[in-house]
């Protein structure tokens, strides 16, 4: 059984390193969103620090070529604090701002909220026995508004013998389209392999810093969530038979 103090010794490190490396956020949103640039609340390298800190591992070091992490775990990093398409003119605008910058209409799109991860079905199987884990961080805004300075912070890690993300990845590398495997956060493909809570959070932007507080924080979980009813019967053969394995929706390299 983990010690709670040291439990609580990390728990307040992880708060510390996130509170630290997004204090510039008060001063930086409004910046960026003068001038219709979208920010990162966290970005990349700042997930895969923190979670390196979670892991008490090192970053790889560099910019690809090489594991998020010395331990061999692979980080992935999805946000929805996203960018929508202004009703009145069509052109994206970004998700802090008031007005559309292009046309001037405050009619608000609807954000897409379809961030993913991506993972290469190809690296996953050729990597596999160096591989530990795939390490997975969602940031979302507790609402939809441009005046939203709460960010939900959820971390989960699946394990590389996954079933179904075995599976899933099987079909993809099968497919004649891609090998490029785009897993969506809080969807089908993801509860069915099984990931496993390591910590909740909120992040709050305030005038001056920033303030993260956890409602949840094991890392010794080992309790996969739970399927929500919507996916409950599903079977990951059936579900990855449905697939069409289409085109990229971005470019992906492994880190």
């Amino acid at each position: 059984m983990t010690n709670p103090s040291t439990s609580n010794t990390l728990k307040s490190q992880i708060a510390f390193v996130i509170e630290s490396c997004t204090a510039h956020l008060p001063k930086a949103i409004p910046i960026y969103t003068d001038i219709n640039q979208s920010i990162n609340i966290i970005d990349d390298k700042l997930s895969e620090v923190i979670h390196a800190y979670c892991h008490r591992t090192l970053c790889g070091g560099s910019g690809g070529g090489g594991w998020d992490h010395k331990d061999n775990g692979e980080d992935k990093n999805s946000s929805h604090v996203q960018s929508y398409l202004c009703p009145e003119c069509k052109q994206k605008v970004v998700f802090f701002a008031r007005k559309c910058p292009h046309c001037g209409s405050k009619v608000r799109g609807k954000n897409p909220r379809d961030g993913r991860w991506g993972i290469s079905a190809s690296s996953h199987f050729k990597y596999f026995e160096e591989l530990k884990e795939y390490r997975l961080q969602l940031i979302e805004p507790k609402t939809d508004d441009p005046e939203c300075r709460e960010f939900r912070v959820r971390y989960w890690v699946i394990d590389k013998n996954s079933v179904h993300l075995n599976n899933y990845a099987r079909g993809q590398l099968a497919s004649d389209k891609s090998n490029h495997i785009n897993f969506q956060p809080l969807k089908q493909d993801f509860y069915l392999s099984g990931p496993v809570l390591k910590y909740d959070g909120i992040l709050r932007v305030l005038d001056d810093r920033t303030k993260f507080d956890f409602s949840f924080f094991d890392m010794d979980n080992k309790t996969p969530e739970i399927v929500p009813e919507e996916f409950r019967l599903l079977e990951s053969a059936s579900v990855v038979a449905s697939k069409k394995f289409g085109k990229n929706r971005g470019t992906w390299k492994r880190r």
